[in-house]
């Protein structure tokens, strides 16, 4: 009787300590957010977030199989040298299910034929390796990086994907 006193106990914290994780709202494919600034020392800083799915081989060839990938596209332009910000060179992708899961990529300044003259320069970078759904709680942001230490920065841009939702 006591074994079963004991056990109905245990059973009873268990229950009491088990949380229900309730499913996340799904992005919808493809969609896209615009990514604002988060800082005032740059207020012309805009981009966009391109999310799709996309069809990947596993091989080179012709006749191989294809596996579906989660990609993040990121545009952001009138960003000003990242050194402006101290010891940084170069600006990073960085998406985040937040508590869960991030994924970091490297960003490309984008060579202008006419500069601006105002000033600031197009980045441009994606990942297509997410093999998970990506709820709306999802956060794409830019981000200042440096390359010596690989260390990650503060946020440039910023969005989630909450507009992504099924309408």
């Amino acid at each position: 009787m006591r074994t079963w006193f004991a056990l109905g106990i245990v059973l009873a914290l268990l229950a009491s300590s088990t949380h229900r994780v309730q499913a996340q709202p799904q992005a919808s494919y493809p969609c896209s957010v615009v990514l604002r600034a988060t800082m005032k020392e740059i207020p012309n800083a805009q981009g966009v977030a391109l999310i799709t799915k996309v069809r990947k081989p596993y091989a080179e060839s012709a006749t191989s199989p294809v596996r579906e990938r989660q990609s993040v596209g990121i545009y952001a332009d009138w960003l000003p040298s990242p050194s402006v910000f101290g010891e940084y060179d170069r600006y990073e992708g960085f998406a985040q299910v937040p508590g869960e899961i991030s994924w970091r990529f490297t960003m490309h300044p984008v060579k202008e034929n006419t500069p601006s003259w105002f000033g600031g320069t197009p980045w441009v970078g994606k990942f297509d390796e997410i093999s998970q759904e990506l709820p709306l709680i999802t956060r794409v942001e830019v981000r200042l990086s440096n390359t010596g230490t690989q260390e990650l920065g503060p946020v440039v841009l910023q969005n989630t994907l909450q507009a992504c939702g099924s309408s």
